[in-house]
């Protein structure tokens, strides 16, 4: 079944989307592979394609909406619901991230992260997204995963009833996923070296990006990109 989602990407030009795309192997922009000798993975301490080939089906990115499952036919109503959650803020807001004090983390010993902090304009934004954007979808991986079960936190219960997603609100941690699972007998030396790839200086969001995958595809592709000072548009 076809899913969407909505993201943060950087820009292609930047040196933070480069060496993400080349970690992954993959160019969520383009729809393209990228080749496997590469200089990001060059520059590790090791290195195992299996590391990344979850993550590398979404591309490099932080997730603003979680990937849903939906009816393709509702593609247009998603992009005017986006739509309408920019033209509600004012030209200029500065919406950004901040790298966070572990900017590279190991999440669960094997998840390893670009970990950033949304400031106040950004984490509203997230959440307009979220309210108005996830209704469109029609269940996720984890709302799937969870039906049935009685056991759940109230608050994540809820949240996967309504927006197919635990991870909103003060549940958002912003992140790029770089591997999972990381599997490697050097996490210490593999973080000093993220480290020194990725800069620990401020990320401006300039655009908002809507990503898709047809039932036949097994990687995420941009659909539309918006840039966010195209808003807001007259009435």
């Amino acid at each position: 079944m076809a899913k969407f989602a909505v993201y943060y990407i950087p820009p292609p030009e930047s040196d933070l989307y480069q060496r993400g795309s080349e970690i992954l192997g993959y160019d969520v922009r383009t729809g393209r592979f990228l080749p496997a000798d590469n200089p990001t993975r060059a520059a590790l301490p090791e290195f195992d394609e299996t590391w990344v080939l979850q993550p590398q089906t979404y591309g490099f990115h932080v997730t603003t909406g979680y990937a849903l499952y939906y009816d393709v036919e509702q593609l247009p109503q998603i992009e005017q619901a986006m739509e309408d959650v920019f033209n509600c803020f004012s030209a200029g807001v500065p919406f950004a991230f901040t790298p966070a004090t572990e900017r590279i983390a190991f999440w669960r010993d094997n998840i390893c992260v670009l970990h950033m902090v949304p400031n106040p304009a950004m984490l509203m934004l997230h959440t307009m997204l979220i309210a108005r954007v996830n209704p469109y979808g029609t269940a996720s991986n984890i709302s799937r995963s969870y039906a049935g079960r009685t056991d759940l936190d109230p608050v994540r219960a809820h949240r996967v009833r309504q927006y197919y997603t635990p991870y909103i609100l003060d549940g958002w941690a912003p992140h790029f996923t770089l591997m999972m699972p990381y599997e490697g007998k050097r996490p210490k030396i593999m973080q000093q070296a993220l480290l020194d790839l990725f800069s620990p200086e401020p990320v401006a969001v300039n655009s908002i990006c809507l990503v898709v995958r047809d039932d036949d595809e097994g990687h995420y592709r941009l659909h539309r990109e918006f840039m966010l000072s195209d808003y807001p548009q007259p009435l």
